[in-house]
């Protein structure tokens, strides 16, 4: 049996894996935040209800602490809240600690949730049966990132502790390397891993507004950029609208409050930040041109990505607390409270037609045959624009 503590997307996914693996898993957490999951069902990632559909016999979510009991390896899997500043909230796994700090002599515990440097040391825990996991899910693909991992990455009180059989036999189940190191350095990695990533997508963005003021194809620099073997075919290479989702602006964050702590001057992650930022009102800038309140505003896509219910830092939240038009929003799997509809009707209504997700029934939208729409804005070029006719406005990055 392997035991998460908090539920939450983290645990769910880590958890479904554990179950692929053949382990049964049990998901505890407060009476409240059970009952919150099954009235509101807001947690989605593909795959994830299948698995845990197919092994419900091996599979629970409690509220009942007393099961901790009988655990060997506990997971704090609790995913992480910030505020509107991206200022971590530890509120939630502190209260979670301090429920379960009666087994702090007995078990074996690994901290996957996304916790600021020093934060591991900090818990009161045998030193020896407290760990650090660098855990890298993406929205979307979390459950094939979860079951195959690229590499494992333990933090530890000391170089020279060793892992217990236990869970270093859990954790060979992944077939993939296990890299050690002291609880800070597995902290930092965790921050600085989303760090170079944020870097990539600010610099394409970047790079791709350069070229645009060459008439530079940037489709064709993309491909030649990712067949050199030090950028690779995986990188961020696609222009965007910033960064969303919170985790990654969470660890930035992160690094600037720390890097002032300590002293340092340099403001990269400021910088990251700012940049984000920019990126991220495109759009907005892009209707602030067309300037015509009057307008209906019609939204393909509220979250801030495919398979996900997540709208956290997403552009689309802002372009709608930006602006005073009426806004119509059509998403497959979100429904917003007051402004959901059908893709006819925003069709039907709409001037402007902001398109964020990748859909195929979007791209076979003719938008030529709905005389109220002027503008499309397109920022990912999901659709041909050679297929829009001049008496409309086309918008892209690229």
């Amino acid at each position: 049996m392997i035991f998460f503590l908090g539920l939450s997307h983290l645990s769910l996914c880590y958890g479904a894996a554990a179950l692929k693996k053949g382990y049964k898993v049990n998901i505890i957490d407060f009476k409240n935040e059970v009952r919150d999951y099954f009235n509101n069902k807001k947690i989605y990632e593909p795959q994830l209800s299948n698995i845990l559909k197919k092994y419900k016999k091996n599979f629970l979510i409690s509220d009942d602490f007393k099961k901790l009991k009988t655990a060997k390896i506990i997971f704090l899997a609790k995913d992480l809240k910030t505020n509107y500043q991206n200022k971590v909230k530890l509120f939630e796994i502190k209260k979670l600690l301090k429920k379960i700090s009666f087994l702090s002599s007995k078990k074996i515990l690994v901290v996957k949730s996304q916790v600021p440097v020093g934060f591991t040391r900090k818990i009161l825990w045998k030193e020896n049966l407290k760990f650090h996991y660098v855990e890298t899910l993406i929205f979307g693909k979390a459950i094939n990132r979860a079951l195959f991992p690229e590499r494992i990455i333990i933090g530890k009180n000391q170089d020279n502790l060793k892992i217990p059989q236990i869970l270093l036999s859990f954790f060979k189940n992944f077939k993939c390397p296990i890299i050690e190191m002291k609880y800070e350095e597995s902290e930092l990695t965790k921050g600085f891993i989303n760090t170079y990533l944020a870097s990539q997508v600010i610099t394409t963005n970047y790079l791709n507004e350069f070229s645009k003021l060459y008439k530079a194809n940037w489709s064709k620099i993309k491909n030649a950029l990712s067949l050199d073997e030090r950028i690779g075919k995986f990188a961020y290479l696609n222009p965007g609208l910033g960064l969303s989702g919170g985790n990654i602006e969470r660890d930035l964050k992160t690094i600037s409050d720390n890097r002032l702590k300590l002293g340092l001057n340099s403001g990269f992650t400021d910088i990251l930040l700012g940049q984000s930022n920019y990126y991220k009102s495109w759009v907005n800038q892009k209707i602030a041109q067309i300037n015509n309140k009057k307008f209906i505003i019609g939204i393909l896509g509220y979250t801030y990505k495919l398979n996900t219910l997540s709208t956290k830092n997403s552009p689309q939240s802002e372009l709608l607390n930006s602006f005073k038009n009426k806004f119509l929003i059509y998403d497959q799997f979100y429904i917003h409270k007051t402004l959901s509809v059908n893709l006819k009707k925003i069709l039907e209504l709409s001037n402007v037609v902001v398109i964020y997700h990748d859909l195929e029934e979007l791209k076979k939208i003719n938008f030529n045959k709905y005389k109220n729409i002027n503008y499309v804005i397109d920022p990912f070029k999901i659709l041909e624009c050679n297929s829009i006719t001049s008496s409309k406005k086309y918008f892209s990055l690229t």
